[in-house]
Parts: structure tokens; C-alpha cells; sequence
């Protein structure tokens, strides 16, 4: 095993450890702090939408500084917006911070994996880059369940501690990456050119891959499914701590267990798509689709925990498998010359079917409830189901 290695292993741990401190409890914590169903969608909407906006501007900084400078000024960024959260006491507080940890989020973005990767080449590495990720995102699960766990009880004594948790975990990971990880800075390139070509390239990335997509019918088809499956599910993720908190006669610490179940399933969702692989993919992801949607249904209406949560932890296994097989789906027809490209608007895809769907269903369990939320998601599920398993009639036979 290389330096390169085992420096990005040991710091993607602990970026994931940094945020999973609250991952069991961040709708909670809003909730706690005055927020209604909608205002807490409005505040992950926020941060979808930050994110979007600020991903290429933010690129440039690792363009001009390095990915190491981006990497550590992204810790330090999302350290600064776990304390505000924790000092935050109102919704235009929350929106502040999650704009913050948006650009925190963006600083990093592809920033450690491409420092890793030409690390790996520059030491020699010969191993397929693919497996090293998966080891990776192995440990980081690993390292996300039981911090979680972790989490839970901490937030027994104050459903405000993890915040401090994941600021001060985010100030040791920016200390270790300074440490461990090799300098990449260029030295020819200035703050305004790599701006000018920032915004260069955002414009031709979404034209080149508009243009993609819009001209083959399978990749538009899935551009739109992607969207809906967004709309559907991302309310579901942002509503399931205060639903599951209410039939578990509020017990923090169980959130950071169900927490864990959710992380373990797309572990082993991840191991199974190797068992579906020789299916029809339109097959596996349509009736995975339709699986999830009756899940999601079966949550909402159960009046008991451990069928809410079983039905909860099925519908997330079914993302880990379809995930996959989706991008594999997009890439079959996406040419190699525009291929990230093609990417990328699938990602614009997600981002506005989620932003759409959090303020939507968000309403919706607002006035009510979040079961009522989760039914209108299935829905939409259901219906998605049905687009996936029509769209495996068009175009060339999909393996």
C-alpha cells in the first residue's frame, strides 16, 4: 500500500465521520430548533441548490491552490458551518449555514479523489483504480455506521453536541490532510484565468451534455426518470428521523442504530449488484423501483417501528442496487468524448427532482403529515417503475 494510500483512506474516514455525527438526527435537531416539515426541505434545498451553483466556481480554487489547499479549506469551511449551526436559531440562520456547508461541500468535491488518484500513478500503484475506491467507500461506510451510532448517544445529552463533534472532527481531518497529504500546487496558473476557464467550462458542459442527451432518446428518458426518482425519494431521506422518532417514543439514541441499518444496506446492495449483473438491467431496475415505492408505502402506513424500519431499510437497499446499475445504464450510451459531460447533467437531474420534490412533498407534510409525504413519494415511485420497464423498449437491447 502506498503514502497516497493510506493518507486518503485515514482522511476519508474521517470526513465522513465529521458529518455522520448528525446524520441519524439533522431533521431532529431543525425540528427542535422551531422549524416546520417545509422550512427543514427549504433548508436542504438550499444546500442543493448552493451546491449546483457553486460547484465550478469552487473548482478553480484547487485549479489555482492545489487539491491538498482545496481539500483542508474545505474542513475548515464545514467546521465554521457546523458552529453556526450550532449557534443558529432560526430559519434564516439554517439557511446561512447550509449555504456554507454547500461551498464547504463543493471545496472538496473531486478534489481529494483526483489528489489520490495521481498520487497512486505518481507512486507506482497498479492496481485498478475502481477497486481502490471501493475499499475506500467500504471503510468510509464502516466509519459512517458507527459514528452515527455514536452520534445518537451523544445527542442524549443534548441534541446540539454533535454539531460540536463534527466541527471539531472536521479541524483534526483539515490537521491530518496538512500533514499526510503531498503537496500538488501548481505554480503557472493565476485565480482569474482559472475563474475565466471555470466558466468556460460550466458553459460547455452543459451544452455539450444538453446536447448529448437531447439528441438519444434512452439518455433523455433517463435523464427524466433520475428527476422523479429524485423528487420521490429526497423528501423520504430528509423525514425519516421524525417519522421513525414518533413510534420509537422519542429515543435519540435508536436513530443512530436505524442509521446503521440504512448505511449496512446499501453495503450489501453494493455486493449484490454483482449477483444481477447478467440480468436485464431495465428488468432489475424496474421491479427494484416498484419494490421501493411499495416499501416506502408500507413505512408510512405501519403504525409499529420495526415494520417502518424494515420496510425503510429494504427501500435503501433497493437505492444501493439501482444506483449502479443506473450509471452503467447512462454510460452504455453515453459516447466516450462526451461521457462526463452526459454525467453531469444526470447529476443536474437529480439535483432539481430533489430541490422540486423537497419544497413539493415537503408542503405536503407540512399540512399533512409525513405518512401522507411518503405516499405521494411512492406514487411517484411506482409511476417511475413503470417508465424504466417502458423505456427498456427503446433503443438498442440493454444488457
Amino acid at each position: 500500500m502506498t503514502r497516497t494510500e493510506r493518507t486518503y483512506f485515514i482522511v476519508i474516514s474521517l470526513y465522513h465521520a465529521s458529518w455522520s455525527f448528525i446524520g441519524p438526527l439533522y431533521s431532529l435537531f431543525l425540528l427542535g430548533r422551531g422549524l416546520d416539515l417545509f422550512e427543514i426541505s427549504l433548508v436542504l434545498a438550499t444546500y442543493l441548490i448552493s451546491a449546483f451553483v457553486f460547484e465550478v466556481p469552487t473548482g478553480a480554487v484547487a485549479d489555482v491552490f492545489g487539491r491538498k489547499a482545496s481539500f483542508v479549506l474545505s474542513c475548515i469551511v464545514r467546521a465554521g458551518a457546523f458552529l453556526l449551526y450550532w449557534t443558529a436559531d432560526g430559519l434564516a440562520d439554517f439557511l446561512v449555514a447550509e449555504t456554507v456547508d454547500a461551498i464547504g461541500t463543493t471545496l472538496a468535491t473531486g478534489a481529494l479523489d483526483a489528489w489520490a488518484v495521481d498520487g497512486r500513478r505518481a507512486e507506482g500503484a497498479q492496481d485498478a483504480t475502481d477497486a481502490f475506491f471501493a475499499r475506500a467507500q467500504m471503510l468510509a461506510r464502516g466509519t459512517m455506521i458507527v459514528v452515527g451510532v455514536v452520534g445518537g448517544y451523544v445527542a442524549m445529552h443534548g441534541i446540539e453536541l454533535p454539531w460540536l463533534l463534527g466541527a471539531a472532527t472536521f479541524l483534526v481531518t483539515a490537521l491530518v490532510a496538512a500533514w499526510r497529504m503531498t503537496d500538488d500546487r501548481p505554480h503557472d496558473r493565476s485565480l482569474g484565468e482559472a475563474l475565466q476557464r471555470a466558466r468556460r467550462d460550466l458553459a460547455g458542459t452543459i451544452l455539450a451534455g444538453w446536447h448529448e442527451v437531447r439528441r438519444h432518446p434512452v439518455m433523455r428518458v433517463l435523464c427524466v426518470l433520475t428527476a422523479t426518482t429524485a423528487f420521490a425519494t429526497m423528501p423520504a431521506y430528509h423525514t425519516w428521523q421524525p417519522h421513525l422518532q414518533s413510534l420509537a417514543d422519542q429515543e435519540l439514541w435508536l436513530m443512530g442504530w436505524i442509521w446503521a441499518l440504512l448505511n449496512l444496506a446499501t453495503v450489501l446492495a453494493s455486493v449484490a449488484v454483482r449477483a444481477v449483473v447478467h440480468l436485464p438491467r431495465t428488468r432489475v431496475v424496474a421491479v427494484a423501483t416498484l419494490v421501493r415505492a411499495a416499501m416506502l408505502a408500507a413505512a408510512a402506513q405501519s403504525p409499529v417501528l420495526a415494520p417502518a424500519v424494515l420496510a425503510f431499510v429494504v427501500f435503501e437497499f433497493g437505492m444501493g442496487l439501482n444506483e449502479p446499475l443506473m450509471l452503467g445504464w447512462m454510460n452504455e450510451h453515453a459516447g466516450a468524448a462526451q461521457r462526463a459531460t452526459v454525467l453531469s447533467v444526470r447529476q443536474m437531474s437529480f439535483t432539481l427532482g430533489g430541490g422540486i420534490g423537497l419544497l413539493l412533498v415537503g408542503a405536503v407534510a407540512r399540512d399533512h403529515g409525513i405518512p401522507a409525504a411518503w405516499l405521494v413519494g411512492a406514487a411517484v415511485l411506482a409511476a417511475t417503475a413503470a417508465g424504466f420497464a417502458a423505456l427498456g423498449r427503446r433503443g438498442r437491447p440493454l444488457a
